[in-house]
């Protein structure tokens, strides 16, 4: 699945640079990037009827909202 393939690239991006190290605006990019792809996974496993899925998914979605907004925990 190519959505799968996007987000594993950008896991690895993250990984491979150290994402507390990267500077301001680019950990931000990452971080608004794994957003979109999470709210989208969200919504395919919504269509499906995955509920479960789909409300970790909404979760994780919202934590990465916050990591990018420099908000998080």
């Amino acid at each position: 699945m190519e959505l799968a393939g996007l987000f594993s690239r950008a896991m690895d991006d993250l990984h491979d640079s150290g994402c507390s190290g990267h500077p301001s605006g680019e950990r931000r990019e990452h971080l608004e990037y794994l957003a979109d792809l999470l709210g989208q996974l969200q919504r395919m496993a919504e269509k499906e009827g995955c509920r479960k899925l789909s409300r970790m998914l909404a979760i994780s979605h919202a934590e990465a909202v916050r990591e990018a907004h420099g908000r998080g925990g």
